[in-house]
Formats: C-alpha cells, structure tokens, sequence
C-alpha cells in the first residue's frame, strides 16, 4: 500500500472538511493521479491487477481516515467488477482505459427501493432499432456528482427477468442532483436523471433480461470490501476511545485506570480482530459470494456502530459535538446497516444459506 500512500495521507488530513463540505476537493484529483482506480482492473489493461484482498486493504485504509473517500473507491471498484465479471472483451477494451482515469458508479437503487431490486426498478429502457433510449431516476447513488461510468440497471420487460444492465457513459441527458447524507460524506451521493439517453446494444452486459444477475452478481462479492470500511471505521473508534481513555483526567486518575472502561475497549477490540481475520480469510476465498458478502457485511455494521457508540461514551460531551472526529465515525457507522442490502437482507441471505 506505500504507493498510495499519499492519498492516504491527504484523505485523513482533509477528513474533518470533506464531512463539514460534503466534498471531496482536492483529493478527488488526488484520487486520479494515484492509479488507485485501476486497483482492480486487470494488468493486461494497464490496470494494477488486483482482487478482493486488495481491495479490502485500501478500503480498511481509508476508512480508518476518512469514510467518504473510501466509500468512493469502493463503489468505483464495484462498477469496474461488473465489467470484469460480466463484460465480454470488447467492453473491457473499451472502458478499463476509461474507469483508469475516471470514476465509475452503480445506479440500481430508486425511490422505491434499493434492496428490492427485481421489483424496485421502474427505470424504462426502450429499443429503438439497434439501440436503447433510457428514461427515468436513480436515487442515492454515490460517486454520481463526478461518476464518468454508470452501470445502468434499467426494465426492458415485465418483471425480474425484465431487467437489463447497460455501461453508459456521462452525456447530454443524464442530470445529477447532489444531496446531502449524514454520514460517508464527499463520496458524490446524488440523485440522477436519466432523459432520453441513447445507449447501444453494444453496451449491455450479458445480455438483454439478464440485468438482475448482473447487479446481484456484482454486489454480493463487492460487500466484503464494503465490510473492510466498517473493520476502518471501528478501528478508527477504537483508536479515539484508547487515546482519550489514556488522556482523559478522572477520579484522582485517567478513564483508562477504570475497569469498566477497560473492559469496554477490550471487548471492542476482541471484536475488531475477530472481524478483521473474516474479512480477509473471505477476502482470499469465496465459494458462496452471496454468504460471504453477507456475513462480513452483517457483522462490520454491528461491530462498527458498537465502536463508534463506545468511542462516544468515552468522549462524554465532546463525543456530541458536530464535526469532530468522534461524532462523524458514529454518523459514518450507521451507513453501514443500509447501504448496498440493508442489514435485514443479509440476515435474509444468511438464513437462505443453513435452511437451503
């Protein structure tokens, strides 16, 4: 990781004014320059080569500093997976060299859903001779204000085998409406209008009906890197509580001589380690994508918020004050329970897995 070392640095030094902005500035160029985009994409496209592993150590290493950033690079790697599991090889020709330099996005989620997907999506896609005019909205979708890539799930057809993939490229039609989350902040979270978009035939990964093979296909091994966010910001908690338990002045001594906030940071810490070593051991071998996903996910969500609600503890007050390093990882710590399948679904996956 020292050839990203650098971003690292950066990312953590700009932490506090990326979550007050809800932009990432001058680390978004940053980004670029590092060739941390091409992390995954592989060698033989002038990418870095990478898998699974690697991305969770660059997502554990820039959660530890700062959420946004990670959470960015993250879903950019989910959009060049997509291309790399499911796109043939004139598509990765095409657009590796694209995602090197640019940012690419997942737009699935829509108002009226995000976990839902085969039901959720009412985005049209139409075919017009040999092409597809696209129509319709994509909420909450991160990466969007800078996205140059968009992997596209859209309904050509009634129910879930009626939806279809498609690698659109940013133009004339797609309008992005930034917004502002509590947590994860700077990662480009928008909303994005799609009006008569005109994407090619050519564009479709698969195949037309197979949309929401694609999109389940990319998600579930994607969230054990998700999850090495969570392991980042539990050890970044865990690191804030240490380090005011040490400093912090009480009872004739410091917090950290008290056993019950001894036991309260050992616990954590068995829990961090405990997290750590599954996510890598999934991280290195996967046979069932959707369980390992699953469990890593669950988990880093609980441990996470446990982390964060104990750093906070920890803190008193200051803990409560907007802004500070403590208070923005307890924001950043809930996303983990919602974003890509919602803690409920992986349950849901989980239990699929020993009743199946």
């Amino acid at each position: 990781m020292d050839e990203f070392k650098e971003l690292f640095n950066l990312a953590e030094e700009r932490a506090i004014l990326i979550d007050k902005n809800n932009d990432m500035e001058d680390v978004l160029d940053k980004v670029k320059e590092s060739g941390i985009l091409g992390l995954i994409i592989p060698k033989e496209y002038n990418g870095l080569g990478g898998g699974y592993y690697d991305a969770c150590r660059v997502s554990e290493e820039l959660a530890l500093r700062c959420s946004g950033v990670a959470h960015s690079i993250v879903i950019h790697n989910m959009a060049v997976d997509a291309i790399r599991l499911f796109g043939n090889e004139e598509q990765k020709e095409r657009y590796f060299p694209k995602l090197l330099k640019g940012f690419g996005c997942l737009a699935i989620t829509e108002a009226k859903g995000g976990s839902d997907v085969a039901n959720a999506v009412s985005m049209r896609a139409e075919k017009v001779g040999n092409s597809y005019i696209l129509n319709g909205h994509k909420v909450m979708i991160t990466n969007g204000t800078f996205g140059e890539i968009f992997i596209v799930v859209a309904r050509t057809g009634e129910g879930a085998r009626g939806l279809t993939t498609f690698i659109v490229e940013k133009q004339e039609g797609i309008e992005v409406h930034k917004i502002n989350p509590s947590g994860m902040r700077g990662s480009g979270l928008s909303n994005i209008t799609f009006k008569d978009v005109e994407v090619g035939k050519e564009d479709i990964l698969l195949s037309e009906g197979r949309g929401l093979r694609v999109a389940l296909g990319t998600l579930a091994p994607n969230r054990v890197p998700f999850s090495a966010m969570g392991l980042g910001i539990a050890e970044r908690c865990l690191n804030l509580a240490i380090e005011r338990a040490k400093s912090r002045k009480a009872f004739g001594g410091v917090l950290s001589d008290l056993q019950a906030v001894q036991f309260m940071i050992a616990e954590i810490a068995a829990e961090v380690e405990v997290l750590k070593r599954a996510i890598y051991s999934f991280a290195k071998e996967m046979d069932d994508t959707n369980y390992a996903g699953a469990v890593c996910k669950l988990k880093a969500a609980e441990v996470a918020k446990k982390a964060a609600d104990i750093a906070v503890e920890i803190y008193g007050g200051y803990g409560l004050i907007e802004g500070t390093a403590v208070e923005i990882a307890y924001r950043d710590a809930k996303v983990l329970d919602i974003a890509e399948g919602a803690s409920e679904i992986m349950k849901l996956l989980i239990a699929r897995k020993i009743f199946s």
